[in-house]
C-alpha cells in the first residue's frame, strides 16, 4: 500500500458517503474500470487495505465480520482487535474464498478476497 493507494481510497470514501448499495456498487465497477484502463489493477489489494484504515479513522467501526479461506492465526486477531478497538468482531472461515480476506464493517464490504478480485476482475471484462 502505497501514498496513491490511500489517496485512492479516501477519494472512494468520500464519493461513497450516504450511498446506497445499488451506488456502491456502479461506483467500484466504475473504479475497477478505470484501473483496468490505466493498467494499474495492481492497486486493487493496496486500495482495499486502505479503505479500512480510511473508514475507521473516519466513522469508526461497530461491528466487523472477517472471513477467511483459512482460519486467522493469533497474530492477525490481535491485529485486527487493535485496529478496531471498541468493535465487534466476528470470524467465519470460508473455503471458496481461495486467499485474502472479505470484510464487513457495520454495512460496508471491502472484499479483498482471491474470489472477489476474480469477479471484479470479470465484471470489468463483461463492462468494457
Amino acid at each position: 500500500m502505497d501514498n496513491v493507494d490511500q489517496n485512492l481510497a479516501n477519494v472512494l470514501v468520500e464519493l461513497l458517503e450516504g450511498s446506497d448499495a445499488l451506488m456502491v456498487q456502479e461506483v467500484m465497477r466504475a473504479f475497477v474500470r478505470l484501473l483496468a484502463e490505466r493498467q494499474e489493477l495492481y492497486r486493487v489489494n493496496g486500495v482495499s487495505q486502505a479503505l479500512e484504515s480510511v473508514w475507521r479513522d473516519r466513522y469508526g467501526a461497530a461491528t466487523i465480520a472477517i472471513s477467511t479461506a483459512y482460519p486467522l492465526t493469533d497474530e492477525m486477531r490481535a491485529s485486527l482487535q487493535a485496529l478496531a478497538q471498541g468493535a465487534t468482531i466476528h470470524e467465519e472461515v470460508d473455503a471458496t474464498l481461495i486467499g485474502g480476506a472479505r470484510l464487513k464493517v457495520d454495512d460496508t464490504i471491502i472484499d479483498g478476497s482471491v474470489k472477489g478480485h476474480l469477479e471484479t476482475l470479470k465484471q470489468a471484462l463483461l463492462n468494457a
